[in-house]
């Protein structure tokens, strides 16, 4: 089985044509494919987004506050999902970034409205959002990240449970290489690059 990590910044457009193009392959894979989109949330990217944003490579720093809690709250709202499921959570994500890329503010409107089409458990969502737990699960994905060497987005890491010493980080979503990683029937074993925890033990993975 294939364990992917797809970490994304949650206002990037790239990042939605990723996921979008992912779910493809994920869906041909020759092999049972576990996935899960965590959304990051750095200084880097929150300037990133800030730039963009206001078109200015000096964003001001209410508008640099405004992206930091968009990101921050996007993220959390997405772990909140993901409490009733990781396609919850991926279907989430992807509907308010597509909301959000198309100029809607990120409100509590909005979000009941996205819990609503997606037919979530909207009280258990309310509950979950303004839980400790959901920090929790945040600040995890941000350590997991940091631990698997991500620093660009979006970016993929990819564990084959049937090799448990072999990963692969890249930020390389091209055809050819999505191919090789999930379709081909030759597909060659994953390789190695610096080190990090997987279910208590060192993982060996490289990027590719």
């Amino acid at each position: 089985m294939l364990e992917v990590y797809h970490f994304v910044n949650p206002l990037s457009g790239d990042c939605l044509e990723t996921e979008k193009k992912l779910a493809t392959y994920v869906e041909q894979s020759n092999k049972k494919v576990a996935m899960q989109i965590i959304p990051v949330v750095t200084m880097q990217s929150a300037r990133q987004t800030a730039m963009a944003a206001s078109n200015s490579l000096h964003p001001s720093l209410h508008d640099l506050n405004v992206v930091s809690q968009t990101l921050y709250q996007v993220a959390v709202d997405t772990k909140a999902a993901q409490f009733q499921g990781k396609k919850a959570a991926r279907e989430y994500l992807m509907a308010t970034q597509q909301a959000l890329l198309q100029g809607n503010a990120y409100s509590d409107e909005l979000v009941m409205q996205t819990v609503n089409d997606l037919a979530l458990n909207q009280e258990m969502f309310v509950e979950d959002r303004n839980s400790d737990l959901a920090v929790q699960a945040f600040r995890a994905d941000q350590n997991l990240a940091a631990e698997m060497g991500v620093r660009n987005f979006p970016a993929l890491v990819v564990y084959d449970t049937d090799r448990s010493e072999y990963a692969v980080r890249t930020d390389d979503f091209s055809d050819e290489h999505l191919t090789r990683l999930f379709l081909s029937a030759t597909r060659q074993r994953l390789r190695e690059y610096d080190g990090f925890l997987h279910n208590g033990g060192v993982t060996e993975v490289e990027e590719g």
